[in-house]
């Protein structure tokens, strides 16, 4: 679980399923290998992830948090898209960690407030060197921040486009996913549940969260028959 500073009202649980292991490249292996040594004493402590749709980022910084707190720190993972209601005097304090992920900044951009929080924050960053990791829909430049020195730093980062998966990494993951679950999913399995459901990363893997509970209450493998009548393909 992630470590929560006092301020925060409430917690954010993570997906104990987002792990850096288990996370399928495709062609993110430059990311994935900055976040893998994210303490190391090389490491960059200022990333910025962008992708659009289901790409992985906010498995990415979830992941990150697991794989900190593993390494014997402290993290934050704050979903921006669920905290833009609330006063941003919440981030006050936070620098205090190892590692402070901001997740779906989008859902926060353009928001007076929120902006210059976020420039506040960025600086402590800075002064107390700790790791930040910002996931977003889009570059910095095109993310719709309005205010320009917050900007400016999001630019300062070092800046990663998660890549969408090929059907190849989808069928691969689904296979992965399934043997995490203890389920045994065939290749022909898995290509059909993509052939035939809608193609991003979330959707797959809720298929499979649905196929998972309809083969244990019929204690049936997921074979394509069972796949074919339990979805009604």
């Amino acid at each position: 679980m992630s470590a929560i500073h006092p301020q925060i009202p409430f917690e954010f649980p993570l997906q104990k399923a987002f792990s850096l292991e288990n996370f399928v490249v495709g062609a993110n292996q430059a990311v994935v290998e900055q976040l893998q040594h994210q303490f190391d004493e090389d490491y960059e402590p200022l990333l910025y992830l962008w992708g659009t749709g289901a790409a992985g980022c906010s498995h990415l910084l979830q992941a990150a948090c697991q794989s900190a707190t593993t390494k014997g720190r402290t993290a934050i993972y704050l979903p921006m898209d669920e905290i833009k209601w609330l006063d941003p005097v919440m981030l006050q304090g936070i620098e205090n960690v190892d590692l402070i992920c901001l997740d779906h900044l989008q859902a926060v951009a353009g928001l007076v407030d929120w902006e210059e929080a976020l420039f506040h924050l960025f600086n402590r960053v800075l002064q107390q060197r700790i790791c930040l990791l910002v996931g977003a829909s889009s570059p910095p430049r095109g993310v719709g921040i309005a205010l320009a020195d917050l900007q400016s730093r999001f630019m300062s980062c070092a800046i990663f486009q998660v890549m969408s998966l090929e059907d190849v990494d989808k069928v691969l993951l689904l296979q992965e996913q399934a043997s995490e679950k203890g389920i045994e999913l065939h290749q022909d399995a898995a290509q059909y549940i993509l052939n035939r459901s809608q193609r991003s990363t979330d959707a797959l893997l809720e298929i499979l969260e649905s196929l998972d509970r309809s083969s244990l209450s019929a204690g049936r493998k997921l074979t394509i028959p069972f796949i074919k009548q339990s979805m009604g393909w």
